[in-house]
């Protein structure tokens, strides 16, 4: 059986049989009060170890090429790889990760991937024409990524130097007036969920630019939930990206505490000091659709966030096509402005 995002349940691809991702695996008692108590936003200490039976007929494909390493089911027998297009045909049985703590079910479809994959290349003048014929996608896939969630609370004192600037004339001269104030705020704040990729194929940038993911929708994990879909294995530990997720929140906190300090021109930090009281994280899967395409030798990826259908990715720039812009560009303007000059000297 596929998760069938439409549905939001599991689907029979033969018989056309449904049933709720829930019944994939009867609930034993301490998984229901493990589930109780995620409800209750605690973090969870246990529950990071697969059950029994659930990585039945699931294996991990390694790509020889980029060192991608994906989660799927055993019946895939070779696939393609996501993140660089190269065949896949190396395989072993999964073990010895993690259990996620958490998962966001596909809720976009593979139709809904391409359409707005339509909708972004459309209007790019510059784009080679063979990016606007959708056989030309080598191949598009769901993908969980794995991602690093984290709660903090951090207390952070400030102290700025404040400038409000008065400015006013008479008949002779122009004046200005810069007076300087001491400037301090101390406050705390609470993180939640903020998100850092746990896969070191998929490129930063492109992850961070189809963030935000709505952590409502998020589900005490359940392996139904992979069915039908590929699952990249994390290959970034969470204590490496512990200084980036600080850094983050830290940025966060000075932009939210500027804004406590209105009616200044300007404001200088003078000293700042973030005390990070707790930081956990959790583990948990992301759904994104992968796409891949070549032009010129180059592979280009292209991305969709699987939950809210934001999409992202980087273009190629047609030289011809942008040489014949500028020199069609320069004629007009050469045109315009000998136009302008005939009818100021006629008249």
């Amino acid at each position: 059986m596929n998760f069938d995002a439409a549905s939001q349940m599991l689907l029979c691809p033969y018989c056309d049989t449904k049933i709720k991702v829930s019944d994939y695996t009867a609930p034993r008692k301490e998984e229901q009060d493990k589930d109780a108590k995620a409800d209750s936003n605690e973090w969870l200490n246990e529950g990071n170890e697969w059950k029994p039976g659930e990585t039945d007929g699931m294996v991990v494909y390694s790509c020889q090429s980029c060192g991608g390493e994906i989660v799927a089911s055993e019946t895939e027998g070779s696939l393609t790889c996501p993140f660089c297009s190269n065949n896949v045909v190396v395989k072993e049985k999964f073990s010895g990760d993690l259990r996620p703590d958490y998962v966001i079910p596909f809720k976009k479809s593979k139709k809904d991937a391409m359409d707005a994959y339509a909708g972004y290349v459309k209007g790019k003048l510059l784009l080679p024409k063979v990016f606007f014929a959708e056989n030309h996608i080598d191949k598009i896939r769901g993908i969980y990524i794995p991602y690093w969630l984290y709660d903090a609370k951090i207390d952070a004192d400030y102290h700025f130097e404040g400038t409000k600037v008065r400015t006013w004339s008479d008949s002779d001269y122009h004046y200005t007036e810069t007076s300087y104030y001491d400037v301090t705020r101390t406050g705390s704040e609470d993180f939640a969920h903020v998100p850092h990729d746990a896969s070191k194929e998929m490129p930063d940038d492109l992850m961070e630019s189809i963030e935000p993911f709505d952590f409502s929708d998020a589900i005490p994990f359940n392996s139904g939930y992979l069915a039908g879909f590929l699952a990249n294995r994390y290959d970034v530990n969470a204590e490496a990206t512990k200084d980036h997720i600080v850094e983050r929140m830290g940025n966060t906190i000075e932009s939210d505490i500027r804004e406590t300090a209105g009616g200044y021109s300007s404001l200088r930090v003078l000293s700042k000091n973030h005390n990070v009281r707790s930081l956990s994280h959790k583990y948990a899967l992301y759904p994104v659709w992968l796409l891949n395409t070549s032009w010129n030798g180059k592979n280009f990826l292209f991305a969709m966030n699987a939950q809210t259908g934001k999409f992202v990715g980087n273009l190629p720039v047609d030289k011809f096509k942008a040489l014949l812009l500028y020199v069609l560009s320069a004629v007009g303007f050469t045109l315009l402005a000998i136009i302008v000059c005939l009818i100021i000297i006629t008249f």
